[in-house]
């Protein structure tokens, strides 16, 4: 294995503590011997191993006996069939990532993020983060029994951070600009032997990869034809690309899937990049959503996710609030499932994609379902009712003879 720059192809020590390329500021990948990979593996080598994303183990940089893991991955994939009879989709299918330890994806690149620290006996490990990562990160870190270290930005409520402080992380808050605190982790990092699990680091995006394997092997060892995810830094959306791009290399499947990039419309520099044909991103002054997840107004893999999409012939859109809300309850209301918004925002996109026809009916398509709701519970009492209030059981059946 080896750390390689995609655009310079220069490559780097795996076991550095190192993200990016100093030439050409774009993130570090993992680059795995596929020729002799491709020789080994099969369809039939996964046969009868547990259900979770270690099954995968020989496309994962890390070795068997120092992983730390909580049994992430190994998500169900649901076939949507009330959801798809009413946008009028045959072959829909949500990949519940909600299921994972902390309740989000963010657990699979955490595991093999934090693998990776405790092997090089890392100081401590660290990120950048509001939300679901930095909880994911201080939970794989307590099981590790290595220090965590969460950047926040000034003025972050507390109750969005009670799952990363119960696990004993040490925040941060910084006043200052996304980016500027990125840059800040990222020269720590190097100084004081802090392992970064951050949004687009090599090892975190080798973890959350495996999504696309097991969306892959759930349909059959089939790719679908399109992939929503929701998008902020750009990271996992370019894990799930980098994960059908193995497979379709190992000739584990036929083809690859077209990727569609998803943000939500008051933070979207992805979008407007894409739909202006750009090949850089240009930062949004200001985030304004409920989608807090995905609200990073200076995503570090934009580049990245601008030529997956070219190279998919994907498509990028956003969703507003009020689309994305009524987008939770819809999904929420025919399948079951409770989501956060920035979860949503792949259904808000899927119902504007199915009434433009730009997703036919007979397409197979994949939303992924990125967080809990039960992450963000606030914002969908917005579209909630107050209970009915009665006083005895003649007013109860005044109300069920009306509903």
């Amino acid at each position: 294995m080896r750390l390689l720059c995609p655009i310079c192809q220069g490559e780097r020590d795996i076991d550095s503590f190192v993200y990016r390329c100093d030439k050409c500021d774009e993130p570090l990948e993992v680059q795995h011997d596929l020729e002799n990979l491709k020789e080994r593996l099969s369809p039939r080598t996964f046969e009868g191993r547990p259900w979770n994303m270690w099954r995968y183990s020989e496309i994962l940089p890390v070795d068997a006996d120092g992983r730390i893991s909580l049994q992430e991955g190994g998500t169900p994939l649901h076939w949507g069939t009330r959801l798809g009879e009413k946008l009028g989709l045959e072959r829909l299918y949500l990949k519940d990532e909600t299921r994972n330890p902390t309740g989000s994806f963010k657990d699979r690149g955490s595991s093999v993020g934090v693998s990776k620290a405790a092997q090089l006996r890392a100081n401590a490990v660290g990120c950048v983060s509001t939300g679901n990562m930095a909880a994911s990160m201080a939970a794989y870190a307590a099981k590790a029994g290595l220090r965590s270290l969460v950047l926040i930005p000034t003025g972050t409520p507390v109750e969005k951070m009670v799952q990363t402080m119960i696990c004993g992380s040490a925040l941060i808050a910084v006043r200052g600009e996304y980016p500027e605190t990125y840059r800040m982790g990222l020269e720590a990092s190097t100084k004081h032997r802090i392992y970064m699990v951050h949004s687009d680091a090599p090892f975190r995006v080798e973890g959350q990869k495996i999504i696309a394997y097991e969306i892959s092997e759930q349909l059959g060892w089939n790719s679908p034809d399109r992939v929503l995810v929701p998008t902020s830094s750009g990271g996992n959306i370019s894990a799930l690309w980098k994960g059908f791009k193995e497979m379709h290399q190992l000739g584990l499947v036929s083809h690859v899937p077209s990727m569609v990039c998803v943000q939500a419309e008051g933070c979207s520099p992805i979008v407007a990049s894409f739909g202006s044909g750009k090949d850089t991103v240009h930062p949004f002054a200001k985030s304004d959503t409920i989608a807090q997840s995905i609200s990073n107004p200076d995503p570090p893999s934009g580049r990245r996710v601008l030529r997956l999409l070219k190279d998919s012939k994907g498509h990028a859109l956003s969703v507003t609030d009020q689309e994305i809300l009524e987008a939770q309850r819809l999904v929420a209301e025919t399948e079951g499932l409770f989501v956060e918004p920035a979860s949503a925002s792949t259904i808000a996109a899927l119902v504007k994609l199915a009434k433009s026809s730009v997703i036919r009916r007979s397409d197979k398509v994949v939303c992924v379902l990125t967080g809990s709701g039960l992450k963000d519970v606030k914002s969908a009492t917005r579209l909630l009712k107050k209970p009915i209030e009665i006083g005895s059981a003649r007013e109860l059946e005044n109300v069920l003879s009306q509903t």
